[in-house]
């Protein structure tokens, strides 16, 4: 995982508003002015456009015709299931694909996300949960762009599905890095073994004790998000 200043600048200033969406620091229905993102991140006003054109592909942000572009609202209880839903019907094939095309720098790669997960999940410091964050949506990635399925992996990128479980666990002020880490290395022992079954089913678990964990933290991350722009949300 690229650290943010090793990224190009439209890449760095997607990264940093995605953290910031996840953790709170921009709730619901906040203007995203321009020149006051480009000054905070020391960059031009041409990479805070193209980033917030991407972020408004995976539902982050929603432009207005007046107001540019703002903070999307939180996903409520059924869009979340929903969303949920559509990632059980892809994810359980996608990893069976994985498996038949799994190689040793898959493998490693897996296990590098697996590794940052227990790392994070093990340090009450906010930069090393956002790393935890950003494994776990690599582990899921690496997944659907080794299916080999260029369509499939499109449309599990589109779903933002894991960023937007993560604004919600973000908001809730919780953090299921464990649990979801454990999950991720039954699912990882199956790939290895080169069990299909046993990796989709491992998939299956893992996404509805996700959807249950996100349900769950909803009601919590609602009331600590969707404040009016500008309120404080009571972080340090």
């Amino acid at each position: 995982m690229a650290h943010l200043d090793q990224l190009p600048l439209a890449d760095h200033v997607y990264e940093a508003l995605t953290v910031e969406f996840m953790s709170g620091a921009r709730p619901p229905g906040q203007r995203l002015k321009i020149d006051a993102i480009a000054t905070d991140l020391g960059v031009s006003h041409t990479p805070v456009r193209e980033a917030l054109a991407r972020l408004e592909q995976t539902g982050f942000v929603e432009r207005h015709a007046r107001r540019g572009y703002v903070v999307a609202r939180l996903l409520d209880a059924s869009e979340i299931a929903q969303l949920m839903d559509a990632r059980l019907l892809m994810e359980p094939t996608m990893v069976e694909l994985a498996v038949q095309r799994r190689d040793a720098r898959f493998l490693e790669s897996l296990q590098s996300t697996i590794d940052a997960m227990t790392q994070a999940g093990n340090t009450p410091d906010g930069g090393a949960l956002v790393e935890c964050w950003m494994a776990d949506e690599e582990f899921h990635t690496l997944i659907a762009e080794r299916s080999g399925n260029r369509f499939m992996a499109h449309a599990y990128r589109s779903l933002g599905g894991q960023l937007q479980r993560f604004r919600i666990i973000g908001g809730a002020g919780v953090s299921h890095a464990r649990a979801a880490c454990q999950e991720h290395q039954r699912v990882f022992e199956a790939i290895a073994g080169g069990s299909l079954a046993t990796a989709r089913d491992a998939m299956a678990t893992h996404l509805e004790n996700a959807k249950s964990r996100a349900l769950d933290d909803l009601s919590l991350a609602s009331a600590r998000l969707n404040r009016p722009a500008g309120e404080s949300t009571g972080e340090g």
